[in-house]
């Protein structure tokens, strides 16, 4: 059984997900879908592919940018680094939830990827450093290559050897490298909101709106025709960032992370937690959530949120591939179509509800399969040098040019004259920063088992489960979890 001076780490880590952006933004005050770029987000899918992986002459490169900006970015960058190294890169573009099967059973076999992205948490990085698939790569980056990165995103992919419960220990080695951050607000559609006779403007950035205020607009929406909020959970991973703020705003982050991990008499199964969890059930017994939401995945539904169908979608500020790819002709953008807020807290629950957000940093990063090491010398030196270039500053700067998405080195932004929708999505920064307490998605931060039992049961809450039974499911898979750690 794991001890608690362990779990106390991890927990505490767990909470200091922002520690260091402060002085790092940009002064303008990001566990399944056709998203390429969530935290868990997505369509199950099929892939895009040059040749097999297992080739010693290229770089065998697995991505989930298989759409809109994401994918024009890695073809971009690819293309940049073959004509300038002269290396091929053999890229493999999965959607999420095919990606997440095929790395899991190609890592440790001549299949495996030389570099991959993944999430950096224990669920997925840490499982994978436990299994010893991934290297560790101090050695292969100086000092002045790390610099510039947000200090906590480097510390959130170190794990001492083999340990997937180090995840951001002090002594731990990075197992791989930092590419973007997210923020995971509210967004909602002005013009629907107008059309209700509500004032989008009080709703802006709002970090203090209630749970009842919200359940007030959601109403008044109604009331007008259109659906409050979209959401499609075909694929799960959605309505888990719903349980997961909803969990950080009913019990605050602290709470949740010492009931993932054990700590403090915490469990899953708080009636503060239980009482927050059913407020998604209230959601869906009023019909504010639309009653689609098991059936449609996150593009559907993103779709019909620009359509102006409906007045809040959430999605972290990897939003900009949504809106390229799902968005109709004469859609405004942000901010003059669709702006965000923070999630409705719960003072009744959490008495500083308001004042911690959620957040994934970093949540795109990407690892070295010890495979590349097995291909011999110059197939790691081959990986180490792509690898190097595609995080480099340049290549984030061009990555957040094209797509949006906050990347790890927030320098970049000192040189880029903003666009209005660039300088909303960096607003998010400010946002965090201010926040008491910054809390993760469960599907990156909590233990696979955990994670796979909360995201199938989050389902269940809009068919046949109360927020007890799924909550207590979830307790008892992650009991027997820390057991076997």
């Amino acid at each position: 059984m794991v001890d608690k001076e362990r779990r106390r780490m991890l927990r505490a880590f767990g909470a200091a997900g922002m520690i260091g952006l402060a002085g790092c933004s940009s002064g303008t005050n990001e566990t399944d879908t056709d998203d390429s770029s969530t935290s868990d987000g997505g369509d199950s899918g099929g892939t895009e592919t040059s040749t097999e992986s297992g080739s010693t002459d290229e770089v065998n490169f697995w991505v989930t940018a298989t759409s809109g900006a994401p994918k024009e970015a890695t073809d971009e960058l690819i293309q940049r680094f073959e004509d300038d190294r002269g290396i091929p890169i053999n890229d493999t573009k999965y959607e999420n939830d095919a990606y997440k099967s095929a790395v899991t059973n190609a890592l440790g076999t001549n299949n495996a990827p030389d570099v991959f992205f993944i999430w950096s948490g224990p669920n997925r990085l840490g499982r994978y450093v436990g299994n010893e698939n991934v290297v560790p790569l101090d050695d292969e980056f100086s000092t002045e290559e790390l610099d510039g990165f947000v200090p906590s995103s480097t510390r959130n992919v170190q794990y001492e050897p083999g340990d997937l419960l180090s995840w951001g220990s002090e002594d731990g080695d990075m197992y791989s490298v930092p590419h973007t951050m997210a923020g995971i607000p509210l967004w909602y559609n002005k013009n629907v909101l107008e059309d209700a006779g509500i004032d989008p403007s009080t709703l802006q950035h709002s970090t203090d709106t209630t749970w009842d205020e919200f359940l007030d607009v959601c109403q008044t929406v109604q009331d007008a025709g259109y659906t409050p909020i979209q959401c499609g959970n075909r694929n799960r991973w959605t309505i888990g960032h719903w349980t997961s703020a909803f969990m950080i705003k009913s019990v605050g982050v602290d709470r949740y992370l010492n009931a993932a991990f054990g700590l403090e008499g915490e469990t899953l199964t708080s009636d503060d937690m239980v009482e927050g969890v059913s407020r998604l059930e209230t959601l869906y017994d009023e019909e504010y959530f639309n009653q689609s939401i098991n059936s449609l995945n996150n593009n559907e539904a993103a779709a019909l949120f620009f359509n102006d169908e409906a007045a809040f979608w959430h999605q972290g500020t990897w939003i900009q591939d949504q809106i390229s790819t799902q968005a109709p002709d004469g859609f405004g953008g942000i901010p003059d179509h669709i702006d965000y807020m923070w999630w409705p807290s719960f003072p009744d629950l959490y008495e500083n509800s308001a004042n911690e957000r959620v957040s994934v940093v970093p949540d795109g990063t990407y690892a070295v399969s010890t495979q590349a090491q097995n291909r011999g010398n110059e197939n790691f030196q081959n990986t180490m040098e792509f690898l190097k270039f595609f995080t480099s500053a340049d290549s984030m700067q061009t990555w957040f040019d094209m797509t949006g998405q906050l990347v790890c080195r927030p320098g970049i932004y000192d040189s880029i004259d903003m666009d209005p929708a660039q300088e909303t999505i960096t607003s998010t920064l400010d946002g965090l920063d201010a926040a008491d307490a910054i809390g993760t998605v469960f599907d990156v931060a909590f233990l696979p088992e955990t994670t796979e039992t909360l995201l199938s049961g989050s389902q269940t809450l809009f068919t046949n489960s109360s927020a007890q039974e799924v909550l207590q499911n979830a307790q008892e898979a992650n009991e027997e979890a820390l057991s076997n750690v």
